[in-house]
């Protein structure tokens, strides 16, 4: 198994950051699994102790995504670019720290909790059992 959820995504669209000059990195993304299922995911990049690399992911019903892309009168495929879009002031902050990114990924599953899409969360884990996020 990956260490990275995002690693097995496609059609991914980077959302935003935290300050890469740190060493810790937490990247917030949004795509596809295999499933067909949307993912938004946390990927941790720890630059000084690799082990602790982890990701945490909310993983979308794959009918309430789909009702939630129609109901914005987009195509299914088009929903990793829409949450995207809307999240477009987040990427705005300078030098964003890992708790703007987690207050992110807060926010855009509130957003899907008030669309009506049921979604269960997701971890990889570092060493002993180590949890991301």
């Amino acid at each position: 198994m990956s260490k990275h959820i995002s690693d097995t995504l496609y059609r991914v669209c980077h959302i935003m950051s935290s300050d890469e000059d740190q060493p810790i990195v937490m990247d917030l993304l949004v795509g596809f699994n295999f499933s067909d299922e949307l993912v938004v995911v946390i990927d941790l990049f720890d630059y000084e102790e690799p082990a602790y690399n982890c990701s945490t992911a909310a993983i979308v019903n794959t009918d309430d995504a789909r009702i939630m892309a129609r109901r914005h009168n987009i195509a299914y495929s088009q929903l990793p670019r829409f949450i995207t879009e809307c999240m477009a002031e987040w990427r705005e902050i300078i030098n964003p720290g890992l708790n703007n990114v987690r207050d992110c990924f807060k926010e855009i599953t509130e957003c899907l909790l008030d669309e009506g899409c049921r979604f269960r969360i997701k971890r990889t884990h570092g060493p002993n059992d180590y949890i991301c996020c």
